[in-house]
Parts: C-alpha cells; structure tokens; sequence
C-alpha cells in the first residue's frame, strides 16, 4: 500500500514538475531506499546521487608523475629553466655539461613533488580514516538500526545518531528525543563557532506520540539541488495526505557537525559525499598577489628584455668577429654536422642560443621559492608576538593568507565596520520610553551588568557540550525568535493589555542574536526573574500584573530580520482566555511610522550614542489572519524565490501599526579605539566606517572614536527624494552642489589623498544614489578630499560596493575590517581582509585573510610587522636582481676578450649552483630578522609608515639603479684580476677564480651594508 501510495505521490511529483519552467524544474526528489531495498537497483530512484564515499587525493600511482609534472609546469619559470636545460643537450648551442646542467631544475622539481606527494598521501590516510567511520542506518530486513561504513550510505537512508557522534552526512531531522523536539549542534568544523545551534524536527512530525518508525515512512521529500550556501536550505515534504509542509535551514543536520545534549536523533540523508555542504565548502586556500610581486613581476620581465638584449649583443659580436676572417677561418670554428664551414650568420644564431644558456643566472630561478620561504617565516614571527595575543577572549592574531604581508605595510584606505569592530557589541539596556513617556533605568543597567557577570562566569565553568545554553546580552536592530510563556489578567484591562505588549516586547529583544548563526537560543526560565525583578521599579509595572513567566501567548509565525526594511516580525496568540485574536508585534525602526514625543526621545538617545529600537503592535481579525496565512504557507513551501515571496509576506503586515514605545540601548567603545584610529589618521591611512546604525548614533560614536574632530567641518549628504539626490540633499555648506567644481575623475592618478579638514556623513539611501554610475565619480572626488567618511544605515551590499569603488577608481590599496556576517562580502572586495573574532561568530574570520581578537591590535599589525614585511621583501628581491646581474656581468664582459665564442672563465659549477648554494642563506635571513626601524619608534612615529604607502622602498627607477650598479661593481671585479694577471701566463680558471670570490665578496659585503640590524655575539 505504501508503495502504490509512493508511486502516486512520485506521478503527481512528475506532472506538477513538467508545469514549471525549466529553470523552476531543477530540483532533488528523495525517496526512502527501505521500499526499494527488494526491488532491482534500477527501480530506486535515488541511484543516481552520488554515494558518501570521498576521495580528496589528487593522484594515483600511474598518474602522478604526468600530473604532477603538468602541475608544476603551469609555472612560467619551470618551463622556462627546463627548455634552457634541454637546450644545453643540443651539441652546437651547449655550454656546460648537460647532466650538470639538469641537475638544479631536477632538484626544484623534485622537492616539490615529494611535497605534493606526501600531502597527497596524507589526504589519502585521512580519507581513509573518515570512510571507515561507524554509523546506524535502519536496514529494512532486519527492521532495525545496524552499523555501516560512513562509505556505505546513501542518498534516502535512514540513520540514527547519538551525542557526539559526528554527522556523516546532510541529514533531514525527523526525530529527536528532546522535549521540545531539538536537536543541538557544534558547527566549530564549519563556521569555527564553538556555541551550540539547535535544529527543529520537520513540522509535520515535532506532535509524533511514539518513537518515529520508519518503516511507516511514505512521504516524498524535493529540495534544491547541491550548493555550498551553509545558511539556506529550501525544500517541502509531501505526506500521503497530500499536505506539503515547507523545509528549512533549521531542519537540516550538516555533515561534520557534532551531536550534542541530545540523546538520539532520526532523519533521512538528502545529500551524501561531494554534494554535502562540507564538501562543496571546501575549495582550499584563496590566492591574492600582492602589490609588490605584481611590481616585482614587471622587473622580471624587464631582466628578459635585458638578457635577450645582452644574447643578442653577443651574437652580433661573434658575427662580426668571424665575419672579419673571410675565407680565413679562426681555429676555434665550429663546423656542422656535415663536416663544412658555418657562416657568420649561422653561427651568430646558434651563439644566440648558447649566450641563452650562459647567462640565464640573470632569471632568478630560486626568487620565487625564496620569497615564500621568506613569508612563511614572517607569518610565524608574527604569531609569536604576544602583544597581539588578547587574554579576555585567550585568542591570538591569526595569518590566514600566506602570501599578502608585505601588503600590511602600503595600506592606503581603511573600511571598517561598527558594531563588534570599534564597539564591544555587548548591549546594555538604558533607557526606554513607552507611549511618550520616558523611563529612566540606570538602577536596572546595573542590576543586568550584574547578571550578565554571572552568565559569563556560568559559561566559564561550562564546556561547549554542557547542559547550560548560551545567553547573550539584550541587543537591537538584530533578528530572533520570540517564545513566551504567560497568561492575561482580567483586572486592569486596559492597563493590563499594555503592560503585556510592553514585557512582552522587553522579553522579545533577549532572543535578537548577534549574528544569522546565533538564532537558536532556549528560553531560560531565570532570566523570566531577573527581568521582572528589574522591572519592578518601572512605572507601568506598578500595576496589578502577573509575572512574565505567566504569561503564555501562542507562537504562531516568525519572520527573519530583514536588512531591507530592519525589521523583524512575530505573530503571536496574546490571549487564551480572551477571543482568539492574532497580535503582529513588529520589531523596527520605521521612521515615518513613528509619533512625535517618541521621534524627539530617539534623537535624544541617539545623541547620546545608544543603539535606538521601536516597538509596535497590530491587531488581526481572524478572516485577515486567515487570508495572509494562505499565501504564507504558498511562500514557506517554495523553493525558488522562497525569500522574495517571505519578505513579501512580511510587507503584508507592516501597515497600520500601533507604536507601543522605544528603547535606547548602550554598545561601548572597545579599549583602545580612539587612540588607535588617531595613531593610524597620523600614519596617512584615511579610514571609512561603514555602519547599519541610524545617523546620529554612528556620529555620536564617531566623536568618541576620534573619527571625526570638533574641529573639523563636516558634511551631511542627506537625500530626502528619490529622483535625483543632487536637487533635494540637505547638506550644509557643501554637498552634492559643489560636485560641478571638484577634481574629474581623470585627475585622480593625480594621487589619492587631496584632504582636507572636513567629515564627510552620508546615510544609506543617499548612498545607494551616490553608487550610481553617473554619479560615482563625483562622490568619490567629494569623499577623497575629506579625512574621514561616515556610512549610515549602509547595507552588505553597499559596503562590498563602496571598497570596490574606492580600490579600482583610486588605484589605491584597500583595508577592510568587520565581525560579522554582513562584513564578508567587504572583507572579501578589499586587498586585504581583516575579520575580528569577536560576540558575532567567526563567519567574518573565516573569510578574512587575517584575523584579530580586537581592533586596537591593528595598530601594530600595520606599522610594525607592516612596515617590516613590506622593508624586508622589497629590499630582498631588489638584492636578488643585484646580486644575479653582477654575476652575469662578469660573464659578458669576458666575451669582449674570447671573440664571443660563449665560454666562461668561471666554472661551471660555480655558475650552475651561484643562486641555489653561494648566495641564498644570507638573504632569507635578512629577508626574515631585518629591522630598519624598532618597534617602539614605529609606534611612536606613525608617520614613518607612509615609507610604505608611497612604496619608497621599492619604485621603478631603484630597479635600474641596482642594475646599472650592478654592471659597475662587475667591472670593477672583473678588471682588477685582469689587470694583476696581465701578461701572466696562468690558466683560464686560475684567473676566472679570484674573479668569482671577488665577485661573491662584494655581494655579501653589499648585503651587509644594506642590513639594519646587526646583533652582537658575547661568548
């Protein structure tokens, strides 16, 4: 029967797919694999999903060598060096001996692949590993839970888990022994978050009186295809009934997740091996090339245009010289492979193919591989500096890119967001004022100060699988989820409708999260006490009421906070014992929707710098109650544009609101902020912060950060129509009317900063006008001409699109700073990205490239180990084309005195292994330990960073200044033991030796000239 049933539900599946349109059409359908446990393995439908095995390993046996090879030979230089290596066996054009000649490539190529191979081995192991994990999949002959490799499961299966086993793949929760049908989660593997996420059972099985049977089972499941987006999932179950009940986020377990406080869990797999997640998540490292070895790259082709220059000199040369014998010819001439006479031009063309393999010392072969030694030594310094380690949080300074530090010392432009980055994100309740009158709660912020004390020393003594949950501080302008629990007085009717709404709406802000991933918060029956206990002063509360404990009105619909309108939405039940009439508290900052005596309290409490939230309610009959469901629960089961089609829904009740009053909420400066930003103002660095706050409250905190000055004018650019900002921005003296008399956007390669001491202050919605393309030039000519620039109310996308404007317009190196999730897409536009670890999970650090337990540390990662990486790098690879075109100097100037015949007074093996034994240790040690400045004085003079900014340390000319020093030193070195052997009658090599120790002498000598620090040895 359940079969039939199955087959019916997959036909209706069929038919109502063929009706959608062919982008609607790509979708997953998940059947149970018990009811097809009998049938042929064609029959199940689920066959064609990929199984849960992984294989993570790169090569084979048989194919590692080809591949390998083809790998590393995407690299320029390996090609390059092997093509000078074959090149060496053809007879006429060789200069060295060809083995020998082999010899450095096959080295190079060799340690790397031994690399590659023993990570590759050790992905194997792990896959290994992992694979032959355990796990309960219900077997359908044996009608109960048996073990199986985590290699074994399937799309469609059922599996059991238990606490603290590792979830082995994306599984559907249909079943969890918690009360309240939960299951809690660690996600540190995923997000690096190490508080627990709680996951609900599907709707339509949390009422189940009996243990799930799966044998029972006849639904059908269709979700969207496999993708690598962690916070959505969408999807509907179809019953035998025909109900379909919509899937979410929240009903789905991810693969690598650790079960904890739940004792057992059921549900289905959806996604298995690669297309979990997890799998899908894990795209390796991201790569960036610096500043600086995008400069270096165009130096190295410069060192191809001189060694062709130089072969090409030579063949000239030897032309000449042969040409001037005639029918005479030289002794030394080499004749074909026939046996006759090669002409001067002939000739000339293979000595150009010879001079190619003498001088190739000039193409640093081992630069590149020294650079990222070098890095690599860096980042390790930087960890070990405990003054960038934070003691509070026991979190230290992480290096997530490997190969941008030297980036760190030529910032230019600093983007920073708000809230968790210059703020402690930690709110505390101040004031409040309810239907225009105003509440003082200075006593009451104590009294919560002290309670959140005793949170975070419960926390301390819980580890991240006890039985405590996480409770964060009140907050604002966030989203969460409201669950009460209380009933109504039939006394004080209409005093006591009021004092509901309000408790109710105080208790609601407990669950606004700091972060997407924090949503899953328990109530807590103690905090119900502490909030009536420090509600016990408050006027409203004198009246005869009952505790908020008691009071139990029925959740019926919660909307997720939405950036678009900063609002978020619960439909609740307000009364059991009253007619059942459906409450809309809305939680947002509706400008226009707000009553006079409360707006002028919001710009009071925003002048104070507290985060500002209203509150409002909506009263819904039943029959408009009952036509928006419908077209909710139509939008809960879609899967393509579910979020569109929800935020409609939402927009459905935001009309004739009733405000209930307001709240100001205090987030505090972190130690240390104002003085950092001051100390980086003086370094040159212009610094933006971008906030979602309302405008007066993000300039309060601007003052107290020290990002804008009293002193300062500063600039308002506020559009009041959408037509066209310029015509109708309030801006005071200037603003979007002086755009005619600013500098073109042609003028900016004049350079970057052309500030003044203004402060520039725009809110969101003049922003998204000043983004536009006709008018992003003239924005950006007004905001480069001010100090500091301050973002209201700016949205994720606003941010992103801000950094990339400034970075590609003004050619210019771009930091950006943030702790949350809407920091990403910033973090991620700018040159380098910089995430706090802070109270909004580590969405942000897992998208940067570094990460710091507080913003003040920034302050020594850019003007110290900044300033030192950039010195250190741009010095090194400076020495690096110095000390290879000395060498090979040499080497030129003795063909003028052997008629360009390609030979070399120096050894062989001198020249072959110059770079990779004679001259490579020195400056990887100077690369890494050198500093021109100390640490104190770079903090004490942040001036001295803009050596960086303005890359002094490394311009075009210096470049051609090495080499031209270069070719003078080699002169000097190889002309004296010329002129001391003149009419001498010693051999070739006994001249070219003191030749090269001379030359190896003075490249050592000038690198300790260049040294900065020098330590002395007391034995």
């Amino acid at each position: 029967l359940f079969l039939i049933e199955l087959k019916y539900l997959h036909f209706w599946l069929k038919k109502h797919k063929r009706r959608k349109s062919k982008k609607e059409s790509k979708t997953r359908i998940v059947h149970a694999n018990i009811l097809y446990d009998h049938t042929k393995g064609g029959d199940n439908p689920n066959r064609h999903y990929a199984n849960n095995k992984i294989k993570t390993t790169k090569y084979t046996l048989l194919s590692f060598l080809p591949k390998n090879l083809f790998e590393q030979f995407h690299r320029f230089a390996n090609v390059y060096f092997v093509f000078i290596a074959l090149l060496n066996f053809v007879p006429v054009v060789n200069a060295f001996q060809p083995e020998l000649a082999l010899a450095p490539v096959v080295f190079i190529l060799s340690v790397t692949a031994i690399k590659d191979l023993w990570e590759d081995y050790r992905r194997h192991r792990s896959d290994k590993e992992i694979n032959h994990m355990d796990c309960l999949v219900y077997s359908r002959s044996e009608k109960q839970y048996v073990e199986k490799y985590w290699k074994e499961l399937r799309v469609g299966d059922f599996i059991r888990l238990r606490c603290n086993e590792i979830l082995p793949a994306d599984v559907l929760l249909l079943s969890s022994s918690d009360p309240d049908r939960l299951c809690h989660i660690e996600t540190a593997t995923l997000d690096g978050e190490t508080n627990l996420k709680q996951r609900q059972v599907v709707r339509s099985f949390i009422d189940l009186d009996c243990e799930f049977d799966p044998l029972k089972y006849c639904s059908v499941i269709e979700c969207e295809k496999p993708n690598n987006d962690l916070n959505r999932f969408r999807g509907y179950i179809i019953h035998r009934s025909g109900r379909r009940d919509g899937l979410y986020k929240d009903n789905l377990l991810l693969r690598g997740c650790t079960i904890r406080n739940t004792e057992e869990a059921v549900g289905i797999v959806i996604y298995a091996g690669h297309e979990t997640k997890a799998m899908l998540n894990n795209n390796g490292p991201r790569y960036k090339r610096s500043k600086l070895e995008r400069q270096m790259n165009v130096d190295v082709f410069w060192c191809v245009i001189i060694l062709l220059v130089m072969c090409l000199f030579s063949a000239i040369g030897h032309g000449l010289w042969m040409f001037q014998y005639g029918d005479k010819k030289p002794v030394f001439d080499v004749l074909s492979p026939e046996g006759t006479d090669i002409s001067p031009v002939v000739s000339a063309i293979y000595l150009f193919l010879t001079m190619i393999i003498v001088f190739q010392v000039l193409i640093p072969i081992s630069l590149f591989v020294s650079i990222e030694i070098v890095k690599i030594c860096q980042v390790y310094f930087i960890h070990q500096d405990m003054e960038l380690y934070d003691e509070e949080t026991d979190s230290h300074l992480q290096c997530r890119a490997l190969n941008i530090t030297e980036d760190l010392g030529q910032m230019q432009y600093i983007f920073s967001d708000k809230t968790g980055t210059l703020t402690e994100n930690k709110m505390v309740f101040r004031r409040c004022t309810v239907a225009g009158v105003e509440y003082s709660h200075d006593a009451n912020a104590r009294r919560l100060a002290m309670y959140q004390e005793m949170d975070s020393e419960e926390e301390d003594c819980t580890s991240h699988g006890g039985t405590l949950p996480r409770r964060d501080s009140v907050t604002s302008h966030q989203s969460g989820k409201v669950v009460l629990r209380s009933q109504s007085t039939k006394s004080h009717r209409r005093t006591g409708s009021r004092a509901e709404a309000k408790r109710a709406s105080i208790l609601s802000k407990h669950t606004a999260f700091s972060s997407p991933m924090e949503k899953d918060i328990t109530p807590d029956p103690q905090l119900m006490d502490k909030v009536n206990e420090c509600s016990s002063q408050m006027e409203f509360m004198r009246f005869h009421c009952q505790p908020l404990n008691q009071i139990p009105p029925d959740l019926c619909d919660i909307f997720d906070f939405f950036i678009a309108l900063t609002i978020c939405n619960t439909v609740v039940v307000s009364s059991p014992n009253q007619p059942r009439q459906k409450v809309d508290d809305c939680k947002g900052k509706r400008q226009r929707k707000i009553l006079y005596k409360t707006q002028n309290y919001l710009n009071l409490y925003a002048a104070d710098g507290l985060r500002t939230l209203c509150i409002a309610k909506k009263v819904l009959s039943k029959e408009e109650y009952a036509s928006w469901l419908q077209r909710h629960l139509e939008a809960e089961t879609a899967i393509q544009r579910r979020e569109e089609l929800l935020f409609e829904s939402a927009l459905r009740l935001e009309t004739n609101l009733q405000l209930l009053g307001a709240t100001g909420i205090e987030d505090r400066l972190q130690d240390g902020v104002p003085e950092t930003i001051a100390s980086l103002r003086k370094a040159g660095l212009q610094i933006w912060v971008l906030t979602g706050d309302k405008q007066e409250t993000a300039i309060n905190i601007a003052y107290a950060c020290k990002l804008l000055d009293p002193e300062e004018e500063m600039i308002t650019l506020n559009a009041d129509s959408q037509v066209h900002p310029a015509c109708t921005a309030a801006v005071s003296p200037h603003g979007l009317h002086s755009f005619s008399s600013l500098p073109s956007p042609s003028e900016f390669s004049q350079g970057p900063f052309l500030v003044h001491r203004l402060g520039l202050v725009i809110d969101g919605r003049t922003l998204a006008y000043a983004l536009d393309k006709s008018l992003e030039d003239k924005f950006l000519a007004v905001a480069r001409s001010c100090r500091s620039v301050l973002c209201c109310r700016s949205t994720p996308l606003q941010k992103s699109m801000v950094v990339k404007l400034v970075r590609n317009k003004l050619k210019v190196m771009t930091l950006a700073i943030g702790d949350g999730a809407n920091d990403v897409s910033m973090i991620q536009v700018a040159d380098v990205g910089v995430g706090i670890s802070g109270q909004e999970g580590m969405q942000a650090v897992m998208a940067s490239d570094f990460a710091l337990p507080r913003f003040r540390y920034l302050q020594k990662l850019l003007l110290v180990h900044g300033h030192w990486c950039y010195s250190r790098l741009a010095n090194m690879i400076l020495y690096f084309f110095f000390k290879n075109a000395m060498f090979v100097a040499l080497i030129f100037w003795y063909q003028f005195y052997c008629g360009f015949s390609g030979s070399a007074m120096v050894d062989q093996w001198y020249l072959i292994f110059f770079n990779l034994m004679f001259s490579a240790f020195p400056q990887l040690i100077t690369g890494t330990l050198d500093k021109d400045v100390s640490a104190e004085t770079l903090q004490e003079l942040p001036q001295l960073y803009m050596n960086g900014q303005n890359s002094e340390e490394y311009k075009p000319y210096m470049f051609w200044m090495n080499m031209i020093d270069a070719f003078y030193q080699s002169l000097i070195c190889f002309f004296i033991p010329y002129f001391a052997y003149v009419d001498s009658d010693v051999d070739l090599f006994t001249w070219g030796t003191p030749i090269t120790t001379l030359a190896l002498f003075t490249i050592l000598l000038h690198l300790g000239i260049e040294t900065k620090t020098w330590v002395s040895l007391v034995l």
